[in-house]
């Protein structure tokens, strides 16, 4: 396992917490010497500690690759290990339904550290899941971590007003992408719900930058890609509720 040493330095520091990178593949946690499974490896952060905020956190980064491996509803709590079995074993079963037509499945997660203050962590999930199709699905998410409670800040709770920042957003995206402001934000080919501007889930930090961005399907076709917006966070911080400088 790499590990990292992270000290929490910035926003008046006054803890510190010390990182691993935790790596997990099929091989070492299922039985396939006779089985065809699935092509999978994931990398996590793991704080090296057992106080309960360090608990709840690494929970709250193992709930979000379990989600990304979308193992049901059926467990509400469930570990990376059932994840990856539950994944493991869907495939199998679609295999031995239709063995001449299923291409291996694959998931891999990356995970790393996009920002860190006394406040807020800033993990950012990076993850490629292949079930079969055309094509897999590549999607970026971030994870902001109330470093006080251990539990994820909902994306309004990070603002003063949610609202008055969707519009700041709207101004900067229109600026970037030449949509002009008397014409429709679908105006240039994007596809808003409602045709109203809207701030992606995927919001996050690192040291110099606020990001907002819309992953694949979310605001335009597959073909064109993601989006990203990148904010200069000295210029935005004004917006938020939460230390991010």
């Amino acid at each position: 396992m790499l590990i990292i040493f992270l000290g929490l330095y910035s926003c008046d520091n006054t803890e510190s917490f010390t990182f691993e990178k935790q790596n997990f593949t099929v091989d070492t946690l299922l039985d396939c010497k006779n089985v065809d499974c699935v092509s999978l490896e994931i990398n996590l952060l793991k704080i090296v500690d057992d106080n309960p905020i360090a608990v709840t956190i690494n929970k709250e980064i193992e709930n979000a690759a379990c989600s990304i491996l979308n193992i049901g509803e059926d467990a509400s709590e469930p570990t990376l290990k059932e994840a990856i079995s539950q994944f493991n074993s869907s495939y199998q079963n679609i295999s031995e339904e239709f063995p001449e037509e299923i291409i291996p499945y694959e998931a891999t997660i990356d995970c790393e550290l996009s920002f860190r203050c006394q406040s807020l962590l800033s993990v950012l999930m990076d993850s490629y899941i292949f079930t079969g199709g055309a094509h897999g699905n590549s999607t970026v998410s971030y994870l902001n971590i109330d470093t006080k409670t251990g539990k994820q800040f909902s994306n309004s709770a990070l603002f003063k007003n949610y609202d008055e920042f969707e519009d700041y957003a709207e101004k900067i995206f229109r600026t970037q992408y030449k949509i002009p402001e008397d014409e429709s934000i679908n105006s240039t080919g994007f596809f808003f719900e409602n045709d109203t501007y809207s701030l992606p889930s995927t919001i996050g930090f690192t040291d110099k930058e606020v990001v907002l961005y819309y992953n694949q399907y979310e605001i335009n076709s597959y073909a064109e890609g993601p989006i990203e917006l990148k904010l200069n966070k000295e210029e935005v911080a004004s917006f938020f509720a939460v230390a991010i400088q």
